[in-house]
């Protein structure tokens, strides 16, 4: 899996890959790591899930400005 973006924050880390998944093509992990456990949680989406987050992402930024 390539990666397509990667923020880390602290003990946090979200990263969006790219993959090979018929319908899913990305794929969003989101690792937190506290107290020596490290918890990885990952979630496929679909080209309409990203269209949808990119709607809402950038209703966000326009708030702002």
């Amino acid at each position: 899996m390539a990666d397509l973006f990667q923020i880390s924050r602290e003990s946090k880390t979200l990263e969006i890959e790219e993959t090979s998944r018929e319908g899913f093509p990305f794929r969003l992990v989101v690792t937190l790591r506290k107290l020596g456990v490290v918890t990885m949680l990952d979630y496929f989406i679909s080209p309409e899930d990203a269209e949808g987050i990119t709607k809402a992402l950038s209703k966000t930024g326009a708030a702002a400005e």
